[in-house]
């Protein structure tokens, strides 16, 4: 094996730009295509290495493949290796979503009824398919199911952010008073790493989500500040798993049918989801001329980043917290399907012909498992088809 932290940061850069034009669907995609590359192909790194990497992303919060990423650029390239794979692999997707917002910005046709229709009940199929394949794998048993349902009628019931960082952490604290602490030898990884990196990466991360949760203001700037930093901080399984808390955060300063198209973009774009980040900086002030966008996106990524590194750089004592996480990630499921019911059924199926294009929707993610981007372009094109024959 090559030694780790020897790739120059530009390498790093471009060969995750590539991968950011490239890599379409979802998460568990993004990790093969990472293996695929740097452990088959160029051999920078064997595969106990990357299973401890991928072990970390499923126990600490933040963009799961994304988080992949930034752990395989600090092992090859340090802290500017993390920058440039989250730099390389991020910027596509943004650069899209800052387009599709100023569209709608400007009364283009994304503006149109049939494909803002299109692209909430895109949302219909991709987040139901989720919201599936997280209940079989995270609530196996009949504690882990109760508190899923439990946390989706409290959630339902208050729907605000602090009820959902309530949940989370009450999930943790019995999670943890439950489980006990459990050791997990199974993965080597290089104890090489400053632990102080990891203690200060730790301590920032605390200290961000601290001002997120306490600071208030009304300055638009701050509130998508701390709304993109609470949300990337306290999301865990990443990708959908951030729409509950981006629609507590920004909805209704963002309408809703805005925010749902918006979520319907991202899914045809390659990339990280959390790049709709970019989206709503983008709608929230249209007069920055992308600076929100960047904020945004640097906020809601930056906790899940600090929390890598300070991951990566503690190593093997922070894997066995996989069994004590097993009640947060039941509250996270619950929390996902209060979304599901509310606003996304809600506010996309209203009529015959929008029943038939969600069940169309269902049919293509949960029982044919097509792609988001085969989903996006047939229901993008039945809807104009419909809106032709007036039934929409």
């Amino acid at each position: 094996m090559k030694g780790l932290a020897s790739v120059h940061w530009f390498k790093i850069f471009t060969r995750f730009l590539r991968l950011g034009c490239t890599s379409f669907g979802g998460p568990v995609a993004h990790i093969g295509i990472f293996r695929r590359e740097f452990v088959e192909k160029d051999k920078l790194m064997v595969d106990e290495h990357y299973a401890s990497l991928v072990a970390l992303s499923q126990v600490i919060p933040g963009p799961t493949s994304s988080q992949v990423g930034m752990a395989l650029g600090f092992s090859l390239g340090g802290t500017k290796g993390a920058i440039a794979a989250w730099s390389g692999f991020t910027l596509p997707s943004v650069i899209i979503m800052v387009i599709a917002a100023l569209w709608v910005l400007q009364g283009g046709s994304f503006t149109a009824g049939w494909l803002i229709a299109a692209m909430k009940i895109v949302a219909v199929g991709v987040v139901t398919q989720a919201l599936l394949s997280m209940w079989y794998q995270l609530c196996v048993d009949r504690e882990t199911k109760i508190t899923a349902l439990i946390a989706a009628i409290t959630f339902f019931a208050f729907p605000i952010v602090l009820t959902q960082v309530a949940l989370i952490g009450l999930a943790l604290i019995i999670g943890f008073a439950l489980k006990g602490t459990v050791k997990n030898d199974a993965f080597n990884f290089d104890r090489s790493k400053s632990k102080v990196t990891g203690i200060i990466s730790f301590a920032i991360w605390i200290v961000l989500m601290s001002i997120a949760v306490f600071f208030e203001s009304d300055s638009q700037w701050i509130a998508l500040l701390t709304g993109n930093i609470l949300s990337g901080g306290l999301v865990f399984g990443g990708g959908h798993v951030v729409l509950p808390f981006l629609q507590a955060e920004f909805v209704p300063s963002i309408d809703i049918t805005s925010f749902l198209a918006g979520y319907g973009v991202a899914q045809a774009v390659p990339g990280p989801l959390f790049s709709v980040a970019a989206f709503i900086g983008t709608i929230l002030l249209p007069e920055s001329l992308g600076l929100a966008a960047l904020v945004a996106v640097i906020a809601i990524f930056l906790p899940g980043m600090v929390l890598m590194v300070a991951a990566v750089s503690l190593g093997q004592s922070m894997i066995g917290f996989k069994k004590q996480m097993m009640f947060v990630n039941a509250v996270v499921v619950g929390l996902l399907l209060t979304v599901l019911v509310n606003p996304i059924f809600t506010q996309s199926v209203y009529s015959g012909f929008t029943t038939c294009l969600a069940l169309l929707s269902l049919l293509m993610s949960v029982v044919f498992k097509r792609s988001p981007l085969e989903l996006v372009l047939v229901i993008t094109m039945t809807s104009y088809a419909g809106h032709l024959a007036g039934y929409l």
